[in-house]
């Protein structure tokens, strides 16, 4: 089943407010400057506890059926998904291994077999329902502040 695009950036235009409003109250930088149907993309810059900044692309197509993919790029998004992108709290793959990310998934060549998409949004033993993006940027956030150091 796919997402009718025009389906997929209404949702995502509605809950950027609440992304935006969130990333102006952690400190965390935010672009959906280029968002429009056929760029269905926004970045957020965190800082984990040494400073270091990561830039991560938050790929909606689909959304909310499936989950966005998220992936670490260089400041000026050319360079994407190497390890060091990636903060040193995630799997060494390297993936953002959270079921709100696509790129977890085992049938899209993530780590987790175990894993079914359509199950991405329910509550888990690790974690609550994952309701918005606003919610999945927050997981983000918090992950990364308290790491240290990038993967590679």
């Amino acid at each position: 089943m796919t997402v009718p695009t025009v389906v997929t950036i209404e949702q995502v235009r509605e809950e950027l407010a609440d992304v935006a409003n969130y990333a102006m109250a952690a400190d965390l930088g935010f672009d959906a400057s280029r968002l429009s149907e056929s760029h269905l993309l926004f970045y957020v810059t965190f800082s984990s506890r040494d400073g270091i900044e990561f830039v991560a692309e938050v790929d909606c197509q689909e959304y909310p059926f499936h989950p966005p993919t998220i992936e670490f790029v260089d400041a000026p998004r050319k360079r994407r998904g190497t390890r060091d992108l990636y903060p040193s709290c995630f799997h060494t793959m390297p993936c953002v291994c959270a079921r709100y990310n696509r790129k977890a998934y085992k049938a899209l060549g993530g780590p987790h077999g175990d894993w079914r998409l359509i199950d991405w949004q329910l509550p888990t033993e690790a974690g609550p329902k994952i309701e918005s993006l606003a919610m999945i940027v927050s997981d983000l956030h918090s992950k990364i502040a308290a790491s240290s150091g990038r993967m590679g």
